[in-house]
């Protein structure tokens, strides 16, 4: 962990209206790893438990959160719903509070990834309006509507919005926490990924089965995803190609997790329209309480 970019992360969290708080083992180390597993899942127990918290912003991600489910106390966060926000290998989190403990979570940026070097307007705009929403019948539809925004395939849809990182949804496959993604809005990103590996995992998520009964699919940006020009093709051929028999609709290019510039907050958990004539994805209730 970057000591000077958490504090800077803070800096900008306090500049938004957010008192902070967190324990000074975040900044402990393990190989790899942001330190032991146990006592980095009791740290994510306590800030559950802290009546002071009411929001829990994971400061990165890189890899580690699957190791630390396995002391998560369900029952506590179940008693104790808090927002939860964070992308890429928090994946693992978002889908296993959603399918364990029935919470709706936030894909959105991190503390000393994204908001560290002043985030943009639309960034610091989409998380506050994320987390502050209204419920209930004050809640107005957010029509979600960014520059670039492709559409793949027609068609229009509502479900229930989930998903994360596309490598980490995968290794969700066959554990306590895996999705079931019936008439689900699935949401996917990547980064890093070439391809032929973005083929490979969409044909092992057909191959399982899991695709067949999504009722939309929306792909984020794909960061450094993409071929280079010398190869003579785009990576949105690819993913038609190998969802050609997926026949919903599919928009493509939403900023939301590993981007280039914005990165804006979905609420994972929650209803959701894709429009796939007019390239929107539209989030028809509120993710807070």
């Amino acid at each position: 962990m970057d000591k000077e970019r958490l504090e800077q992360g803070e800096g900008v969290l306090k500049e938004m209206g957010f008192r902070v708080k967190y324990e000074p083992s975040i900044l402990e180390s393990f190989r790899y790893l942001a330190g032991d597993d146990r006592r980095r899942g009791e740290e994510v127990n306590r800030a559950f438990a802290d009546p002071e918290i009411r929001a829990i912003f994971c400061a990165r991600g890189g890899y580690g959160s699957a190791r630390t489910l396995a002391f998560i106390d369900e029952d506590l966060i179940k008693q104790n719903p808090k927002i939860f926000v964070g992308y890429s290998d928090i994946t693992s989190f978002l889908l296993y509070l959603y399918k364990r403990c029935s919470l709706v979570t936030f894909h959105g940026p991190m503390v000393t990834i994204d908001l560290y070097k002043s985030p943009t307007d639309k960034t610091r705009a989409s998380l506050l309006a994320a987390l502050t929403s209204s419920e209930g019948t004050d809640f107005e539809p957010v029509k979600i509507d960014p520059v670039n925004l492709k559409v793949l395939r027609k068609g229009c849809a509502e479900g229930t919005l989930l998903g994360g990182c596309l490598s980490i949804l995968i290794h969700s496959l066959g554990t306590c926490y895996e999705p079931d993604l019936q008439d689900k809005i699935l949401f996917l990103e990547d980064i890093d990924e070439p391809p032929y590996r973005i083929d490979r995992m969409l044909t092992h998520l057909k191959n399982a089965g899991k695709l067949q009964r999504v009722a939309a699919i929306v792909f984020g940006e794909m960061k450094r995803c993409h071929p280079s020009a010398e190869e003579g093709f785009l990576l949105e051929e690819v993913l038609s190609e190998v969802l050609q028999d997926i026949q919903v609709p599919i928009l493509f290019g939403f900023p939301s997790g590993h981007t280039s510039v914005d990165n804006l907050t979905l609420p994972i958990g929650v209803k959701a329209r894709v429009d796939g004539d007019q390239g929107q994805l539209i989030i028809l209730e509120s993710g807070v309480v």
